[in-house]
């Protein structure tokens, strides 16, 4: 089982570790049933940093991969993003991502020991394309604040940012002691939610400030299993456990934010264009 870059500083806080698709998190601090009763009445701080994390760069990347996914990236511009699903020719669910365009490349984030996968199924399409795709997950580490008063926890990080209003739209932050962030507007459960991706070097101060401002109204560090409580109470399917890949994208309640009827062509858009229209 693969460490989390702060396992150490997470003991220190009584941290009980479980494995997800092989790769460590924080199962829970000693009181699951608090935090996440944290998570739906103020908010909740989590080490996400176990999930996958791809960065693709190249002149055509915004094009290849429109033509990969479910969603429209063609028309996403620098400060934008959505949620999609890669799938097969037969329109069968390979991943779900959130997608993110940064100025000079996309960010990528899948989940826990899909990157790989990812990575792998992308570049089988790559032909004349000039797009290279990396492994970002050793450069960036995953935080994240959900929960009804996230917004006033992220405030709390960097006083006067304007935050990202819409979910899956992000900012980038320039912060004086964590270098450069990236805050995306991702709720995860029924509630606001921030994910902030910040560089290695940084992110036991980030966790940390982050754990000041959470504790400041009432909220506390949080583990994994009251995050799944709360998204299974949200009612949001997560790939490997609600949907995998003998589900259509359609069937799989993503439908709604993922799937793009009217972006153009992507491998398995005619199988799911079928079933739209029966």
């Amino acid at each position: 089982m693969k460490p989390l870059g702060l396992h150490e500083l997470h003991a220190g806080g009584n941290a009980r570790f479980c494995a997800v698709n092989g790769l460590e998190a924080v199962a829970h601090y000693g009181e699951p049933l608090a935090e996440h009763a944290a998570l739906g009445d103020t908010a909740g701080v989590l080490d996400l940093s176990f999930r996958g994390r791809l960065c693709l760069t190249g002149p055509d990347r915004q094009r290849f991969l429109n033509g990969q996914v479910t969603n429209n990236v063609k028309d996403l511009v620098v400060g934008q993003g959505c949620y999609a699903a890669l799938v097969t020719a037969k329109g069968r669910i390979e991943s779900d991502l959130n997608i993110y365009c940064l100025e000079h490349e996309l960010l990528l984030d899948v989940e826990p020991g899909l990157g790989d996968a990812v990575r792998q199924r992308l570049e089988r399409y790559l032909v004349a394309d000039d797009v290279q795709i990396v492994d970002a997950a050793p450069h960036y580490g995953l935080l994240s604040v959900q929960g009804p008063s996230a917004e006033a926890v992220v405030r709390r990080l960097e006083p006067g940012l304007t935050l990202p209003g819409h979910p899956g739209h992000f900012a980038t932050v320039k912060h004086a002691v964590l270098g450069e962030l990236y805050l995306a507007n991702q709720p995860r459960t029924g509630s606001a939610g921030y994910d902030l991706f910040v560089p290695e070097a940084t992110l036991a101060a980030a966790l940390h400030q982050l754990m000041i401002a959470t504790g400041a109204i009432g909220g506390r560090l949080c583990g994994w299993q009251a995050l799944e409580i709360a998204r299974v109470e949200a009612g949001r399917p997560r790939f490997g456990v609600d949907m995998d890949a003998s589900n259509l994208a359609p069937e799989a309640g993503i439908e709604g934010r993922g799937i793009s009827y009217s972006k153009g062509c992507y491998v398995g858009q005619e199988v799911i264009a079928r079933l739209r229209t029966y």
